[in-house]
């Protein structure tokens, strides 16, 4: 009789302990608020090794093949509040020391819009470079053009200013020069 007493109180232990953790992981119907309930818990300050802050990775991820990447330091005790500002950013990777946050920008990067490029590449494909396409400084690489058919179909000015290199500064400019030189995608076969 007490051995089936023990089985069944370790067992509701376990249970219990179950529902807790679920509670914090859940927190008010979202995971993000879970996880923020479960840090801010004595617990969740052991995320702090060794008297070093915990470090928050921000990446963003562009349209334009750019991803740039800043480190944030957040005080113990403070994740919680400082995650607020982070709103709408996925959650890549959470480890005791550092958490990995992304958020994808439905724009070009600041970068590509200082100094982007679109050009032909050595081998005929239709690329975005960082400056000139003649320093091959190369961001992102779409598909081969057909350049036969480009020369047939479009006037000389146009080929050679792909040639040279077509200036973009915003989202628009992007868009518009990807749509222009679409119609001439070399098919693979």
């Amino acid at each position: 009789m007490r051995k089936k007493w023990m089985v069944y109180a370790s067992w509701s232990a376990a249970l219990l302990t179950g529902i807790v953790l679920g509670i914090l992981l859940t927190g008010s119907g979202s995971k993000e608020n879970g996880l923020l309930r479960l840090l801010h818990t004595d617990f969740g300050k052991t995320a702090v090794v060794a008297g070093k802050p915990y470090e928050l990775v921000l990446t963003r991820s562009y349209l334009c093949g750019v991803r740039d990447e800043e480190r944030q330091p957040i005080a113990a005790g403070h994740l919680p509040e400082a995650m607020g500002d982070y709103k709408g950013w996925e959650i890549v990777s959470a480890d005791p020391s550092k958490m990995i946050l992304l958020k994808r920008e439905q724009d070009i990067s600041p970068a590509c819009k200082e100094n982007g490029h679109f050009g032909l590449s050595a081998d005929g494909m239709l690329t975005l470079f960082h400056g000139l396409p003649a320093e091959q400084d190369v961001i992102q690489t779409f598909y081969r053009i057909n350049t036969a058919k480009m020369e047939a179909s479009l006037p000389k000015e146009q080929l050679e200013s792909l040639k040279r290199g077509i200036r973009i500064r915003n989202l628009a400019e992007y868009n518009s020069v990807l749509s222009t030189y679409g119609e001439f995608q070399l098919d693979d076969e």
